[in-house]
């Protein structure tokens, strides 16, 4: 993409990072839960190992906050949040009312937008990716320009934790080149299901 003008790269980076998304996510669309729960871990333990590290990260980018502040906030977005959801079932039936006739079915949505802010990037993107993919559902990041260099590095724990659980990497895909109008592509995107967004 060299020569294109930037805003046209980030763009185009939008298109590219959903339809990788888009396929990782019709191949987790058909896992188990056993299948979906052991990447989840896998993500979640990974993430909690490299709490110190993303930590520092963070603040030496930002400057925002206290280290030992955001290795508690790390662990809680990736053991805290994984022990909290893990025992949820998002396969299959996940509550039948006999009486009623309604039975309700966990299905997955597709492509999630996950906006990040500056504030408390790692641990932001550590919940997004794992709730996400504990729906079965894949997660583009699209990370505060001010924090993009620690959000892609949590974005790559995360990437490789699922590599080595046997899922495909590309349910969690980070903008490199973040911009307003990127973002807004990507909540835009026609195969953008849901946008989590925090911060502004």
């Amino acid at each position: 993409m060299k020569g294109l003008d930037p805003d046209l790269r980030a763009l185009q980076e939008v298109r590219d990072a959903v339809r990788r998304a888009k396929a990782a996510q019709a191949i987790a669309a058909s896992w188990s839960q056993e299948q979906t729960d052991r990447v989840c871990e896998a993500m979640a333990k990974a993430a909690a190992a490299a709490a110190h590290d993303l930590a520092r990260l963070a603040v030496d980018e930002t400057g925002i906050g206290r280290v030992h502040y955001k290795i508690l906030k790390n662990l809680f977005g990736s053991e805290g949040v994984w022990d909290s959801i893990k025992n949820e079932r998002t396969v299959g039936f996940v509550s039948r009312d006999e009486r009623s006739g309604v039975h309700e079915v966990a299905s997955p949505v597709g492509v999630v937008a996950g906006i990040v802010p500056t504030t408390n990037p790692t641990s932001t993107t550590m919940y997004k990716a794992l709730i996400s993919v504990k729906g079965r559902n894949s997660v583009v990041i699209s990370p505060h320009p001010r924090a993009k260099r620690c959000i892609g590095e949590t974005v790559e724990v995360m990437r490789r934790a699922i590599e080595r659980a046997g899922g495909p990497p590309d349910l969690v895909v980070c903008l490199a080149n973040p911009t307003i109008e990127s973002t807004g592509a990507l909540m835009k995107h026609r195969d953008t299901a849901v946008i989590l967004s925090t911060g502004g």
